[in-house]
């Protein structure tokens, strides 16, 4: 396989962004837990630059072009042949979010701290990972995204691990209209996750739901902490819909959110505005060795 372009996608580390471009306070304290803490972000720092040299130097060496591009800039993915990912689970969600038609591969780049289900590389095997695209001989999956409607501009967003519907404060009654199907009623809860099959092993299966296969046409939503008291009945307590159902949320809130794959996509859901969640028509390719 002839990759005439590559994007190369990192993120910055931890230690980087808040002891080298900014200050932390835990580097003026002397305590025991301060210099653990730092020497944890330190290590981390090392072995994803590391990895990121690495990664760059056996593209070089392949002689195959590439761009790099950190974390959180605008990118047309689709205009790459392959984009890896440099980071975690994190680094690869946001590549997930972006592509349509590109081959997604997600290298952990820091074996010892790093979260990285998604990737199927590090520092140790790229390489030979590397080789086995060239030479044809690996196997893609294509991973199921939820595809995201929200508000009267229609913003539209596909993303493969899950969102939550939540008030601004954690600690505020959640007041929201759910409707699937022919059923629709107001819920008042801690808020709802809905996620696609990759994320049904993270927030929403700690919540109570199911673990279902990556590949799996499905979507899960489970109301969080549903509020029983008073006249409050519900049908709609949670489970998992066929590829053809929806899902759509109607904010009662005037402060809600909505919280994409984690903390690092947010918007305002304010009284009223709607949210309709379908199965993405453009699931992720991504490597298989």
């Amino acid at each position: 396989m002839k990759l005439k372009n590559v994007l190369l996608l990192y993120k910055k580390s931890a230690y980087r962004i808040y002891f080298l471009e900014q200050r932390s306070p835990i580097a003026e304290k002397d305590e025991v837990f301060a210099q653990r803490e730092l020497d944890r972000f330190q290590k981390s720092h090392k072995e994803h630059y590391a990895t990121l040299r690495s990664v760059r130097a056996t593209l070089n060496r392949h002689k195959i072009p590439f761009t790099t591009s950190t974390r959180g800039q605008i990118v047309d993915y689709d205009a790459y042949d392959l984009v890896i990912t440099i980071g975690g689970d994190g680094t690869f969600l946001e590549a997930a979010r972006g592509i349509k038609r590109s081959i997604l591969l997600g290298v952990n780049s820091s074996l010892g701290y790093s979260v990285g289900n998604f990737c199927i590389a590090n520092i140790n095997n790229f390489e030979m990972v590397l080789k086995r695209i060239l030479k044809r001989n690996f196997k893609t999956r294509l991973l199921q995204r939820l595809h995201l409607n929200i508000g009267e501009n229609r913003t539209e967003i596909d993303c493969l691990n899950d969102v939550l519907v939540c008030h601004s404060n954690p600690a505020a009654m959640n007041r929201y209209i759910l409707k699937i199907g022919r059923v629709k009623e107001e819920q008042r809860s801690s808020g709802i996750w809905i996620a696609a099959p990759a994320g049904s092993s993270g927030a929403i299966n700690s919540a109570g739901g199911r673990r279902i296969a990556h590949t799996a046409k499905k979507i899960q939503y489970m109301p969080r902490e549903l509020y029983w008291g008073g006249k409050w009945k519900y049908r709609l307590t949670g489970g998992i819909l066929s590829s053809r159902q929806s899902v759509t949320v109607t904010s009662l809130m005037r402060q809600g959110k909505i919280f994409v794959d984690g903390t690092h996509l947010e918007m305002s859901f304010s009284l009223g505005s709607s949210m309709k969640v379908t199965l993405s028509r453009y699931p992720v390719k991504t490597i298989a060795i």
